[in-house]
This record gives structure tokens, C-alpha cells and sequence, in this order.
């Protein structure tokens, strides 16, 4: 279900199809009600107008609809080239897959699908009487003016870069909070070395990724179900979002002897490679844009360290409930119910992923002090949510961030205000000073 899900997600063109089909039945239901004149006595005759002014409607409408189409297609255009150059690249799906751009465009050619379907049957010599093609027609094009209308507003508020970072951070919320629940369970374990989880198969035998790309899903609860039905253990060498060659080994199944031939088949249907990486199972991948907002607008050509501000305070937000869901183990073992270990698989360290997050920005903003004190206070926001490992590497990060700064450019009431910080943040750490 999950692999279905990232396949209407990546498909941008199905929900345009899906308005264009439906607009296509209608204009049918339509003809077929005028040519059988099934509208008279139901619709009021204000309502029903004859064929020659119904061609100039429809015909009106199409080609503004067909303009409005256009502008809307350029509008897209424009705001990808502003979240790529402004933003990251990495960001473009957040505008092409809001259902919101897809919802407009599919609406306006579900529009200019419709009345030139009926404009195709609309003669004399088809219609005997009145007609109510072009009633519908008027209908629809208020509704596409209405959601024109909504278009604009949704294109002012998503090129906001808070608006494209808060919605990037509930994303990535989204993720970790499943993750979360998925570590509630009791036949789901943490553990530190591959070796805990408990395999005690006789055999081993390596399974290659059967194509390449960044792993988008895996299917690990299809993949236990069947590790459970043939009495096997799985290793999975890779962890979410990591790039697979033909040549690597993904799979690691440990067996006691008898094992499928098609096993390598198999076990890759549980894998979805794809050209670019998503974070429909990868939380840190929506990190890593919010990174990449923030370090472009750090940048000399940009140089707006307040909206890099505004990144640090969402990450350390996402960061936060990470530290909460995540310990620092480095492997995930899946038992089934009659608690045997079947999947062992690879979990990132969350103080790696704490390093990952902050290192670019630190590296970057050593030379503003306005950087480094959204740093802290990131630090501050994570550090309530960790636990006692977690707290000793927030700790060693802003040592490192410190390090990393140049205190020579510091003032006395620079000076004064990162001692505040630093005592606020060494008292919710329990670090002694």
C-alpha cells in the first residue's frame, strides 16, 4: 500500500487525468440529456438556451479556459524557478506535489475538456430543442474562476519560506511520529549490535539490489510476514534514503539450508528505488532541506541570516521529536509473534544525525553571532527532549559550534549574552560548569 501511496505522490500528471476523465462522462451525461430533451420540466427554461447562442458560450469558454491554463502552467513555472534558486532543488516536489496546484490544473482542463467535447456535438441538426451545454458550461467556469481565484492565494503564501519550512518540518513530524509508534510495539526491539537480535540459522547468503537508485520505501512489515512463512532471518544492509548500485548487497538472509531459488526476486519487490530520494520514510531527508534553505540563505549572494534563523528554530523543532522517538541504537530488530528475530535492520544514530543537521550551518555561520544564538537555542529546545547520551553529544555540538566561531569578534555584550545562553543550556543538559 505504501509503495501505491509514493507512486500517486510522484505522479503528477494523475490527478489532471483523473478531472479530465471525469469532465469527458460529463460532457456524455450532458449530450445525452439534450439530445433525449430529458431537461424539460425538470430545468427551469432560463436555464436552457438555444444551439447557436450555447457554440458562442462554450466557445468562449474554452479559449478562456485554455488561457487560464496557460497562465497557470507559467505561474508553476515561475515559482519552481523561485524555490530552486531562492530555496533548494530539493524542494520542487513540495510545490508540484501540493494537491492544491494539481486540484487547479486539473480542474481547468477538466473545463476546456468539457465544452469542447460538447461544442464537437453541438449543431442544428443533433438538437431539436434548447439546450443545457452551455448552463453547465457557465457553471464550470465559475467554478474554475473560483479556484483560480484560490490558486493565486496558494502561490502568494507558498513562496513565504516560512510557509515552505513550516510545511517541510509537519512532513518530516509526520514520519517520525509513525516511526514512533512503530517502535512501540512489543515485538519491535532497539538494539546496538546486529548479534542481540538473535539469528541462529546455520547458513547465510547475499542478496543484490536488482537495480539501482536512493531507496525510497521498504516494506518491512510484507517483508517480516514473509520471513515468518519461510523461517528465515533478514539483514537489511542499508538504511532509508541510501543509494543502491546492482552491485550492492541489500539483503543479508540468514536459513537454515532450504531456501527459495527467486529468493532475490523476491526480497527486492519489498525494496522502491527511485532517481531522487522522499521522505515518506526518511525524515532526515526533510531535514536535510531545511538545511539547504537555510545555508542559501546565508550565502554571500543572498546573505538574509533571519530566514536562516527561522530554519534553525524548525529543525531544532523536528530535531526535538526525533530525540524523542529515537534512541541511540544501531539497529532496529523485528520479531514475529512467537518472538523469533526476523529483520535486523540499520538505524542512523541520532547523534550522528544531530552532527549531520547542524555541521553545514555551524561551518558556514561561524561569523554571525545572530547564527550561533539560534544555534543554542536550537540546542536548548533538543536538549529537553533527549536523553542522557543525547545530552552529553548536544553538548559536545555546541562545544564544537564555540570552536568553530571566531571569539574574536566578539563584544562584551556579545560575550554576556552567550554566557547566558551557555548557563541556561548547561542546566537543561546537566553539564556542571
Amino acid at each position: 500500500m505504501k509503495k501505491i501511496v509514493l507512486q500517486i505522490r510522484e505522479s503528477i500528471w494523475l490527478k489532471p487525468v483523473i478531472y479530465s476523465v471525469l469532465a469527458f462522462l460529463l460532457a456524455l451525461a450532458v449530450i445525452y440529456i439534450d439530445h433525449n430533451e430529458l431537461a424539460y420540466g425538470i430545468v427551469p427554461s432560463f436555464l436552457l438556451t438555444n444551439v447557436e447562442l450555447a457554440q458562442m458560450i462554450l466557445s468562449s469558454i474554452s479559449g478562456a479556459l485554455l488561457t487560464m491554463t496557460t497562465i497557470t502552467f507559467s505561474t508553476i513555472m515561475v515559482v519552481l524557478t523561485t524555490y530552486s534558486s531562492q530555496f533548494s532543488p530539493r524542494t520542487l516536489s513540495n510545490f508540484v506535489e501540493d494537491p492544491v496546484t494539481l486540484r487547479v490544473l486539473g480542474i481547468f482542463m477538466g473545463g476546456f475538456v468539457y465544452s469542447i467535447l460538447s461544442l464537437l456535438f453541438m449543431n442544428e441538426t443533433w438538437y431539436e430543442s434548447e439546450v443545457i451545454s452551455a448552463t453547465v458550461g457557465v457553471v464550470i467556469a465559475f467554478i474554475c474562476l473560483a479556484f483560480f481565484a484560490y490558486f493565486i492565494h496558494n502561490v502568494a503564501t507558498s513562496v513565504q519560506v516560512s510557509t515552505l519550512i513550516r510545511e517541510i518540518t509537519e512532513g518530516a513530524l509526520k514520519v517520525i511520529r509513525r516511526q514512533e509508534d512503530t517502535l512501540e510495539s512489543e515485538y519491535i526491539h532497539v538494539i546496538n549490535d546486529r548479534k542481540d537480535a538473535g539469528f541462529t540459522y546455520e547458513f547465510v547468503r547475499d542478496v543484490k539490489s536488482k537495480g539501482y537508485g536512493y531507496i525510497q520505501l521498504t516494506d518491512y512489515q510484507g517483508l517480516l510476514k514473509y520471513a515468518s512463512e519461510n523461517d528465515l532471518g533478514v539483514e537489511s544492509n542499508f538504511l532509508n534514503g541510501d543509494f543502491l548500485t546492482e552491485d550492492s548487497i541489500a539483503f543479508r538472509v540468514h536459513h537454515s539450508g532450504a531456501i527459495h531459488e527467486g529468493i532475490d526476486a523476491v526480497l527486492n519487490q519489498y525494496l522502491k528505488l527511485g532517481k531522487e530520494r522522499s521522505s515518506i520514510q526518511d525524515p532526515e531527508f526533510a531535514l536535510q532541506k531545511i538545511v539547504e534553505v537555510a545555508l542559501r540563505a546565508i550565502s554571500p549572494g543572498i546573505n538574509d541570516p533571519n530566514t536562516a534563523r527561522v530554519c534553525i528554530s524548525y529543525l531544532g523543532v523536528a530535531l526535538s521529536h526525533l530525540c524523542r522517538a529515537r534512541s541511540n541504537g544501531r539497529y532496529i530488530a523485528y520479531y514475529d509473534e512467537d518472538s523469533q528475530p526476523r529483520i535486523v535492520r540499520k538505524q542512523k544514530q541520532t547523534k550522528d544525525i544531530l552532527y549531520l543537521s547542524f555541521y553545514q550551518i555551524i561551518h558556514y555561520g561561524s561569523k554571525d553571532i545572530s547564527i550561533l544564538t539560534a544555534l543554542l537555542d536550537a540546542f536548548l529546545l533538543i536538549g529537553k527532549t533527549a536523553d542522557a547520551s543525547l545530552k552529553r553529544s548536544i553538548w559536545e555540538l555546541y562545544i564544537y559550534s564555540m570552536e568553530k566561531f571566531d571569539s574574536n569578534e566578539l563584544k562584551e555584550l556579545d560575550q554576556t549574552y552567550l554566557n547566558e545562553k551557555k548557563r541556561k543550556l548547561s542546566t537543561v543538559l546537566g553539564i556542571a560548569l
